[in-house]
């Protein structure tokens, strides 16, 4: 079950598709949404004097008070079970330092998905997804949450990636009305295409999920647009998929699935590695 909801702040307008994700999460499973606000403090300026840095320390930490009491405020308004936890540190680096040993007690990390456009830095979602075992919920800038949680596909190659994502999403795929296990299979059919995801799909109804097994035919470069085209046939609104590679999204080829899925998801992926 989920009940700790970990969610990164900054006191932007990317909250807000941040704060809808994470507390529709805690409604849907009655959990606690805890606010994580890394507020940088740089120890000194490049070429700044002392007194110049100090001064600059000063206005970072006034500034992060401020932020500080609006995200409490909006975390009030929520009217959920919530808590606001900050951090002052001296630059971006630290921020993955910082953020791994608290989200390692959550449940579930709530983030945008690093698009290169979003307000989230790809290094700190990149070690919280490799570095924290548990799953993230990467939404899109715009997303306003679910109409409800109507239909969630998982995306199945019977990697240990694809099992990882499928055991961190259960309490997902039991709270949703319909839930699909999504094969991409080669054009060129092989003897044990037919019976891929088979057992995926036997473990969740002894899970007491009547999910039903989907296929769809394409080349491996294709993988990523192929399940997006799928899940709009489908209608759902969530995708469980787990994330190839071994050290970092950055050293993941730039066509591979995992980065255009971050790229161009229209729905919330849950995503683990």
């Amino acid at each position: 079950m989920i009940k700790d909801v970990m969610v990164r702040l900054d006191g932007t307008f990317a909250d807000d598709a941040r704060l809808a994700a994470a507390a529709q999460i805690a409604a849907i499973f009655d959990g606690h949404v805890t606010g994580l606000f890394l507020n940088v403090v740089r120890d000194e300026l490049d070429g700044g004097k002392p007194d110049q840095t100090a001064k600059s320390k000063a206005a970072a930490r006034q500034a992060g008070d401020a932020t500080e009491t609006m995200l409490f405020q909006r975390l009030t308004r929520l009217q959920l079970s919530t808590s606001l936890r900050r951090f002052d540190i001296a630059d971006d680096l630290d921020m993955s330092v910082t953020a791994l040993p608290v989200a390692r007690t959550a449940d579930t990390f709530v983030a945008l998905r690093p698009n290169g456009r979003s307000n989230e830095p790809q290094d700190l979602i990149e070690n919280l997804l490799f570095g924290t075992g548990r799953h993230l919920f990467l939404v899109p800038d715009d997303w306003t949450g679910f109409k409800p949680l109507d239909s969630a596909i998982v995306a199945w190659n019977g990697s240990r990636e694809s099992a990882r994502a499928l055991a961190e999403a259960l309490p997902w795929l039991q709270a949703a009305k319909k839930v699909g296990v999504l094969v991409v299979e080669g054009e060129r059919q092989t003897r044990t295409d037919p019976f891929k995801a088979n057992d995926a799909v036997q473990h969740l109804r002894h899970h007491g999920i009547h999910a039903v097994k989907y296929r769809a035919v394409g080349e491996e470069d294709d993988t990523a647009d192929i399940l997006v085209a799928e899940c709009r046939n489908l209608g759902a609104n969530l995708l469980v998929m787990g994330s190839y590679g071994h050290s970092g999204l950055h050293e993941l080829l730039p066509g591979s699935t995992t980065t255009r899925i971050l790229r161009i998801s229209p729905f919330p992926l849950l995503i683990a590695h």
